[in-house]
């Protein structure tokens, strides 16, 4: 069994059905990537993993305990971590008062020590650590979103659409820093568009349609195989 195991999980927002029955079991220390047209639920199944959206059936367990029930911030304490696509840091505080959100349930010492990591793990942010977030790029913002998600040092990260309105070099970085990450022994599970990409930094691909599992199997499969990428990904491999 995986670090994240899903069985038949149901969700959605008032009467509407979004996921329909979705299972996953995500191995622990690789990268896996969900693709999918827009409306496929992807973020919607996110956000249940996360605890932002209790499931209407189904269960969610990390690491052999079950936590379909439990609210985001248990999950955190747990080893989840979420980044949002929208949302994800604050414009009007600094960089370094960002980093410190993401740490507010830390020690004092401990806080200062992950702060630290941070900015070796992102000299850039180091070099704007007294920054107003609202007056840097859009990549900037998204290796500070990684950064505040990594202060609590999960074991699971979440990512929604990662490289988002980035520019193809920016996305390539980010890209580069989240296989560093998962090369500090971090699963890693990410909602992206970009699927080659993505894929290419993945160990599996799981692609949704409709709200349920259409297919799940090894990344460079996806990529390489000519009906898959006709069916899911809707163009033929040059």
């Amino acid at each position: 069994m995986g670090i994240l195991r899903v069985e038949n999980l149901v969700a959605g927002y008032g009467d509407t059905e979004i996921l329909h029955g979705v299972d996953l079991d995500v191995a622990e220390g690789k990268v896996t990537t969900i693709i999918g047209p827009n409306g496929a639920g992807k973020s919607t199944l996110l956000k249940a993993l996360m605890g932002y959206l209790i499931p209407r059936a189904g269960t969610v367990s990390f690491d052999g305990d079950e936590v379909t029930a439990l609210p985001a911030h248990v999950r955190v304490s747990k080893g989840i971590a979420f980044v949002p696509q929208l949302d994800n840091v604050f414009p009007s505080l600094s960089v370094e008062e960002n980093l410190k959100m993401g740490g507010y349930t830390l020690t004092r010492e401990l806080l200062g020590r992950r702060i630290a990591l941070q900015y070796e793990r992102f000299p850039r942010l180091a070099e704007r650590r007294r920054q107003r977030v609202h007056t840097m790029s859009g990549g900037e913002r998204q290796m500070l979103a990684l950064a505040r998600a990594l202060m609590t040092e999960p074991r699971l990260l979440l990512l929604d659409e990662p490289t988002a309105a980035l520019s193809p070099r920016i996305a390539a970085e980010v890209f580069e820093k989240i296989r560093e990450i998962n090369t500090q022994g971090r699963t890693v599970l990410i909602v992206e568009q970009n699927a080659e990409l993505s894929l290419r930094a993945s160990t599996t691909g799981i692609v949704m349609a409709d709200g349920c599992k259409a297919f799940e199997g090894p990344a460079d499969k996806i990529l390489t195989d000519e009906k898959i990428r006709e069916a899911y990904l809707g163009t033929a491999k040059d």
